[in-house]
């Protein structure tokens, strides 16, 4: 199915071929629940196609900023569909980041939610490439869009575009959690591909939550693009102000999160149990989640052991899959068998995947085709016989890959000692009261930097934070060999800073040697 499925739109038109009238979207518009099926999605992103090509018929890259809705994905779908090439950007972009990021992608157009119109005109001013900035209105201005470029409308031959499948479709950047970001080249092959597989499948009744940004591809092609080959229903969260409401409201049988968002679902349910003892486990979660969640996907981050444990207690499996923006972006998909639940998931069969000198590499149809403008950048990143290094640490067993760290957050020791500061960090995710943690060296010693669960502490009755940390720390030390044991800890009063995705921004627990 995959061969034959190469490009997005031929994914659009399979999805409403085969599922038709089944609802495809659901969100709130206007505080009432609406739904849009396969064909009516069809047909939305085949309207953008039109829209755009009847404004510019010659291949371009467009720049869209805007918020996570039901307009967004047919827009960015449509985008796709067009033949051009798409470079989301987060909305909360600032205006200098965004004039280096638009010269860096070459942006000739920009498509921008209204609330954007004033930096996109101080972005006009001071970056010359834009040639038009399309202001989107309100779902009403889509509307409009979706009916004057209808399938029978007098533009209807505009949707009519060949496409090549191996040319690049999307650039992503780089979430840029050590420094620099980099503009990852995806072609529709490449998104196709890593959808069309069926290692994992979801259900003929599965409704998802989908609750992750849609500029990052993690979510587009993991909420978007592969429910359309499966033919589930996807849920728009919104805003994450929204989140339990939603969940309560759309009633999701699965979602994918970041172990964060995790985190606080299962702090939230402890909450929910302890405030109500008559409930059973089961029935204090679905006053969080809703009463048909069975199933959690995580990515991003590590998801610990004991988290999925707790899930099970509540009725929920959590799993955990594998993946970067070069991949895009699946390497691993979740595994919700019993067997080998604690990896970082099963390879999906679409790549060969390998493990050398300890690194995970990938070759395959997935993998990006290089960083826009950075030849240098793209050669560094590929092995001599063409795999892709991943930067991540790990092993694979039963075909499941298991993660230790990444390689460039390795503390460096003036004993030659080389320790991952994720494995040390990653003994700390089973402790509710530390909510964010990282560990980094600083003159020779290993520190942890530790934002407290204030909240939790408080239902757990723990008055004294500092003394609870201390107890942690020791438990964490008595696993640990001496030369990685964590010598000094520092409480924080804010959560780091993290990129869209959750994950957070090491940059500043960089040290070189002379700072040291």
């Amino acid at each position: 199915m995959s061969n034959q499925l190469s490009t997005i739109k031929t994914m659009v038109d399979y999805a409403a071929e085969k599922y038709g009238d089944k609802d495809f979207c659901r969100f709130f518009r206007d505080g009432e629940m609406t739904a849009k099926s396969f064909n009516e999605f069809k047909e939305d992103c085949y309207a953008v196609s039109r829209y755009i090509k009847n404004i510019e018929s010659r291949k371009m890259h467009i720049a869209f900023i805007g918020n996570t809705n039901y307009e967004y994905v047919a827009c960015l779908t449509g985008m796709i569909c067009s033949g051009n090439v798409v470079v989301p950007f987060a909305p909360d972009i600032s205006v200098d980041e965004a004039c280096n990021l638009f010269d860096d992608a070459d942006i000739e157009m920009l498509f921008c939610e209204e609330e954007f119109s004033e930096k996109a005109q101080q972005i006009s001013e001071r970056y010359n490439g834009i040639r038009q900035i399309v202001s989107l209105g309100d779902w009403r201005w889509f509307d409009d869009v979706f009916k004057k470029y209808s399938s029978d409308s007098e533009y209807s031959q505009l949707s009519d575009v060949e496409i090549d499948p191996h040319s690049c479709a999307l650039i992503i950047y780089t979430s840029g959690t050590t420094g620099e970001r980099k503009g990852v080249m995806l072609s529709n092959s490449n998104l196709a591909s890593n959808s069309c597989y069926d290692t994992y499948k979801s259900r003929d009744d599965d409704v998802n939550l989908s609750l992750l940004p849609m500029h990052h591809v993690f979510c587009y092609a993991c909420d978007v693009l592969k429910n359309l080959y499966d033919g589930s229903t996807v849920c728009l969260n919104g805003s994450l102000l929204n989140l339990y409401k939603n969940f309560v409201a759309f009633e999701p049988t699965v979602a994918r999160v970041v172990p964060l968002i995790c985190k606080s679902i299962l702090t939230k349910i402890k909450i929910a149990e302890r405030r109500n003892p008559e409930l059973s486990p089961r029935e204090a979660a679905d006053r969080i989640v809703g009463r048909r969640l069975t199933r959690l996907i995580a990515g991003s981050a590590f998801l610990s052991g004991a988290l999925i444990d707790e899930f099970k207690k509540y009725g929920i499996t959590a799993r955990q899959g594998y993946g970067m923006s070069e991949c895009s972006p699946r390497i691993t998909t979740s595994d919700f068998s019993a067997d080998n639940k604690y990896s970082n998931g099963v390879l999906h069969g679409v790549d060969d995947v390998r493990v050398v000198d300890g690194e995970i590499q990938v070759k395959g149809p997935s993998v990006m085709l290089g960083y826009y403008k950075k030849p240098e950048r793209t050669a560094e990143a590929f092995t001599e016989d063409g795999y892709l290094h991943t930067g991540d640490l790990g092993y694979i067993e039963n075909n499941h890959v298991y993660l230790v760290g990444r390689k460039k957050n390795l503390i460096i020791l003036s004993n030659g000692e080389n320790i991952s500061p994720e494995e040390i960090e990653n003994k700390f995710v089973d402790d509710g009261i530390i909510k964010e943690v990282i560990v980094y060296g600083e003159k020779d010693s290993i520190i942890a930097e530790i934002f407290p669960d204030e909240q939790l502490a408080a239902t757990l009755n723990i008055e004294n934070i500092e003394d609870e940390v201390v107890k942690i720390i020791d438990r964490v030390n008595s696993q640990l060999n001496t030369d990685r044991q964590i010598h000094l800890f520092r409480l924080r009063e804010k959560p780091f800073e993290r990129t869209s995705t959750g994950k957070i921004k090491r940059t500043q627990f960089h040290y070189t040697e002379d700072e040291k």
